[in-house]
């Protein structure tokens, strides 16, 4: 049976290794702290779009159907 040699690398080809194996963790520590974020962003939208239907629902109930001037607040009727 013939004994395998153990060889090693350079300094800097090992510090080349390390250096690129730390700097994809770094990149996938981002994108999981992205993911994350993302999730709660869309989380954020789905409440607000929740919150902005039942607020159209209840101006809808006390002035009918509107279309309304964000920038002013003056409205028009829809109904003819």
């Amino acid at each position: 049976m013939s004994k395998s040699k153990v060889k090693k690398l350079t300094q800097q080809e090992l510090k080349d290794l390390v250096d690129l194996q730390t700097e994809i963790n770094n990149l996938l520590l981002n994108i999981g702290n992205i993911e994350l974020v993302k999730n709660q962003l869309v989380n954020k939208h789905h409440e607000l779009q929740i919150v902005w239907k039942t607020m159209t629902n209840s101006l809808e109930e006390k002035y009918g159907s509107v279309s309304i001037n964000l920038e002013n607040g003056l409205f028009t009727s829809n109904e003819g």
